[in-house]
């Protein structure tokens, strides 16, 4: 049983590392497929999909809650997708409500959800899907996209699968930036150090809060006191953590990168 968990454990890791990072070269859509596939390896869900709010909709305000700002950026499945091009269209359902607040919102049952989506309901339904929770991506205090996890059966994801969703919705958010960077060269070298720099302290939070199942904030205490116990640069122990996401924690006493 151990084992098991600790294998799950260890695949939670790769799998936030493999989010963080912004594989410059890649596509557009990879890191968006690549959410919706550690989602269903990772999480009790039965499909996943990824909308993403259209660039042009970030200038000044960093939301949209139409349907011309948003589109779908990866589906596990062809009838979700559907359905997903129907909340987009109609701008309402729990994706909607998450892109506007930038809070989390799900249905545990669809059908005893009529009265406020009915033509939604009606669709889930349809597709097979009982329940599903939408999870957002908020960079600075805005949703620029969000996780839509379906599932067949009634009832909302405990605590725990709660926390994964966040912290990978947290993950992709930061490989999204990381993408942001490579496509757009800096010419500041100090400026790029310091959002590096930052990346990976994300990257370390993100690792971290999920082997420990803990909230990113108190992942980053975490991070802080250790690094301020062992007299370490946070960044020094970030890079740590990053590049040997499933090693020792924490680290042996005085070990650097």
């Amino acid at each position: 049983m151990s084992s098991s968990f600790d294998e799950h454990e260890h695949a939670f890791a790769r799998a936030l590392l493999n989010l963080m990072q912004g594989h410059a070269g890649t596509t557009p859509g990879a890191l968006p497929r690549r959410l919706v596939a550690h989602c269903l390896a990772l999480l009790p869900v039965d499909s996943a999909g990824v909308l993403l709010v259209a660039p042009a909709a970030l200038k000044g305000r960093g939301r949209s809650g139409t349907g011309r700002a948003i589109e779908v950026a990866a589906s596990s499945h062809e009838t979700l997708r559907r359905v997903e091009v129907y909340e987009i269209g109609t701008a309402q359902g729990p994706c909607i409500e998450a892109l506007r607040t930038g809070r989390p919102h799900h249905v545990t049952d669809f059908t005893a959800h009529r009265s406020r989506w009915p033509g939604l309901a009606l669709r889930a339904t349809a597709a097979g899907y009982r329940a599903m929770w939408a999870e957002p991506l908020c960079h600075r205090g805005h949703a620029v996209g969000v996780i839509n996890l379906y599932r067949h059966a009634t009832g909302a994801l405990d605590q725990r699968d709660q926390r994964r969703a966040r912290t990978l919705a947290r993950a992709a958010t930061t490989g999204l930036l990381q993408r942001t960077l490579d496509d757009r060269p800096l010419r500041n070298g100090q400026l790029q150090q310091v959002l590096s720099t930052r990346i990976a302290i994300e990257q370390a939070k993100g690792i971290l809060a999920g082997r420990l199942a803990l909230s990113p904030d108190a992942a980053f205490e975490v991070l802080r006191i250790h690094a301020r116990t062992q007299r370490m640069r946070l960044h020094d122990l970030a890079r740590v953590l990053v590049d040997d996401p499933t090693g020792t924690w924490p680290p042996p006493n005085g070990q650097r990168p």
